[in-house]
């Protein structure tokens, strides 16, 4: 009842009451408290009404408002994002303890991003403030680090409220944070976000290409699917169901459609509307999943692989958005290749050893071209001086994947059995993927559309094909759940010969 006030307090759209009547009708009363509320402003009257109402009374104790330190406009005159909420708030009495987590973690703003250390600079540096509510603006990372530092302080009733400043991400009605640890990205549960609200003057103003990232994100929805529903069919994933893939499918087509809107600067605010329902909903349907499987499969961990080569060797990483849709081309190509076989031949295959993948591990990480462009030019002395200030990361790096490997090497291991009915099942199978996955020709011309790359020379930052396909040969070893990418391993194959890169 109480989220049912709070909902009726805010400002809302018309594509938002969609969301809202979506969850009505599709999550059973067990998962009806899960989502996180939502609000949609178009003016800074509505907002700021929203805003008050989700704080609630103004009382002795501040609210805890955190932001990254990054220079965003507000879209409401000259005023700062980060000012006009300022502003708000001193207009209504609410005292404010303003956190930057750039100063927090002592870095450039613009080099904030989501790692077990931000998460744990941030939580000592709050540990004994006392807030009435805890008020976020910002990007996806900083809410990822704010959310797991409130988990890890257990804040789990404080009122916690997230203003996005820009469409990258799905974070922001997410129950998860993607953390950083030794250049690699884990995925862990975190603090539910209690009310998110979308003000289209800020998210508009927000730069096109972090909202093109954003809208590339939301692509992955057209193939991570695919990637769940094999690796239950293969039995190395414990439960499948397509709640997630329903909550999403009435935006699906406005998704398609909006495609040629991210090219154009400012957004409008019918096209930010769109995707800022389609952000929250696919937030929504990760969490009420319990797994962010739905919308992160084998297109996220070429992602993570990129970025693990960048973090490692300290250069600038990639809008996260726009890997996941150049990846979600890959994984739309190899599903092709996939779904090309009438029949599949799984009973010669054999699982290998353990010793053999920490090896094949260990050689992918020593020999990974960490040094981007420059990969090629270096001699081999060069190269090894190079690599030697990466060593102690490199061997807690190795240390992660292999550990994390193993526990789906075993999974595979364990459903050896099965194997020969599922190649007797592959008919099924593969009509089913069908409906799952979309082809590479739709997905290169939604690509091309937004303006997104669709091949790795294109990415934001200087990325060689080297890069790409070592991304894809590692992709297997990024998570312990499995992906097209594992089951292309599996089968023998080199997974970079699948994806046309």
């Amino acid at each position: 009842m109480a989220a049912d006030n709070e909902k009726s307090r805010l400002h809302t759209s018309s594509v938002f009451l969609k969301v809202e009547q979506t969850l009505k009708q599709l999550l059973p009363p067990s998962l009806a408290g899960e989502p996180t509320v939502n609000g949609f402003s178009s003016n800074r009257h509505d907002f700021e009404r929203s805003l008050l109402s989700v704080l609630g009374p103004v009382s002795s104790r501040p609210i805890l408002f955190v932001t990254d330190g990054v220079f965003k406009r507000s879209g409401c005159g000259e005023l700062s994002a980060d000012d006009l909420l300022l502003e708000i708030l001193a207009g209504h009495g609410y005292p404010v303890q303003h956190v930057s987590l750039s100063t927090v973690l002592g870095c450039d703003p613009q080099n904030v991003h989501a790692s077990v250390d931000a998460v744990a600079r941030l939580s000592a540096h709050i540990a004994d403030f006392a807030p009435a509510a805890v008020l976020t603006l910002g990007s996806g990372s900083l809410t990822d680090v704010v959310k797991h530092a409130l988990f890890e302080l257990k804040w789990d009733s404080l009122p916690f409220v997230v203003v996005p400043t820009a469409l990258t991400v799905t974070a922001f009605t997410s129950h998860f944070s993607v953390l950083e640890e030794a250049g690699a990205k884990r995925t862990r549960v975190s603090r539910r976000v209690d009310t998110c609200l979308w003000f289209a003057p800020v998210l508009s103003s927000a730069p096109i290409e972090m909202t093109r990232a954003g809208y590339g994100d939301l692509l992955a929805r057209f193939v991570a699917y695919g990637d769940w529903y094999l690796a239950w069919r293969f039995g190395v994933a414990e439960r499948y169901d397509e709640l997630a893939f329903h909550l999403m499918e009435p935006f699906t087509e406005a998704l398609k459609r909006r495609a040629a809107d991210m090219r154009s600067w400012p957004v409008s605010v019918a096209a930010i509307e769109d995707l800022s329902a389609t952000l929250a909903t696919a937030g929504i349907a990760m969490s009420v999943s319990g797994e962010t499987t739905p919308l992160s499969g084998y297109e996220h961990t070429i992602s993570h692989a990129l970025d693990f080569l960048r973090l490692t060797s300290g250069r600038s990483l990639c809008w996260h958005g726009e890997q996941v849709a150049l990846a979600s081309l890959s994984s739309a190509e190899s599903f092709e290749q996939l779904l090309s076989m009438e029949t599949l031949t799984l009973s010669d295959q054999r699982p290998l050893s353990e010793d053999h993948l920490k090896k094949t591990i260990q050689r992918l990480l020593l020999t990974a071209p960490y040094f981007g462009p420059a990969e090629q030019t270096l001699t081999p002395e060069e190269r090894k001086s190079g690599l030697e200030p990466l060593r102690e990361s490199l061997t807690k790096a190795s240390e992660i994947f292999t550990a994390d490997y193993l526990k789906k090497h075993q999974k595979w291991i364990d459903a050896q059995p099965r194997i020969q009915d599922l190649s007797e099942q592959w008919s099924e199978i593969r009509a089913h993927l069908k409906t799952l996955v979309m082809g590479s020709d739709e997905m290169r011309t939604l690509l091309s559309d937004a303006g997104l790359p669709v091949i790795p020379e294109e990415l934001s930052q200087p990325t060689t094909a080297l890069e790409y396909r070592w991304a894809v040969r590692f992709s297997p070893f990024v998570r312990t759940r499995a992906s097209l990418a594992d089951i292309i391993f599996w089968l023998g194959e080199d997974p970079a010969q699948w994806a046309i890169v």
